[in-house]
């Protein structure tokens, strides 16, 4: 739960204890915090979807990329858990959780952060010999990122230390 708020960890065991009084247990299990805290990072499953076989396994696949990439990358937060169960506006997600708080980011840990964001839709292509929309948000963030990295962060060769777009502090 790094980098969680105390409403955050409110939330979460609130919604441990709500799974675990639904099996009938009296305690909170290791099993509900695992579920309540993909449920507070995701949001609840999308049960009413139903995803044909042939779009479950494309999904398996562009997850099983961004985990093989963040696995291989020195920089990346360990693979903590992959799902192919929509959540959210998602249809699976590979949740990869920090040992520590962090405060800085690294461009060498940004740029392997980009790649693991583009490892699904390069697994989607190694695999299908086609893509799919499935890959948006992460182009979205990858995107995001690398704008930000030069424009804001002064981490380009060819622009150097300018800053193009400036950082808001809201405190």
């Amino acid at each position: 739960t790094s980098g969680f708020t105390g409403a955050d960890l409110e939330n979460l065991l609130n919604e441990a204890a709500l799974l675990a009084a639904r099996k009938k247990l009296k305690a909170i299990t290791q099993e509900q915090i695992e579920e309540a805290t993909i449920k507070v990072i995701a949001g609840p499953e999308k049960k009413s979807w139903v995803m044909k076989a042939k779009e479950k396994l494309n999904t398996a696949y562009h997850e099983a990329g961004h985990a093989i990439i963040g696995h291989i990358l020195p920089t990346q937060d360990e693979i903590h858990s992959i799902t192919v169960i929509p959540r959210g506006r998602a249809l699976g997600m590979t949740i990869s959780l920090p040992a520590e708080d962090k405060f800085s980011k690294y461009k060498n840990e940004m740029l392997e952060e980009i790649s693991m964001l583009l490892g699904g839709r390069i697994a989607e292509t190694l695999c299908n010999s086609d893509i799919s929309t499935g890959a948006s948000n992460d182009i979205e963030r990858a995107t995001e990122m690398a704008r930000q990295m030069i424009t804001m962060y002064g981490m380009s060769d060819t622009f150097g230390l300018v800053g193009l777009e400036s950082i808001e502090h809201k405190y």
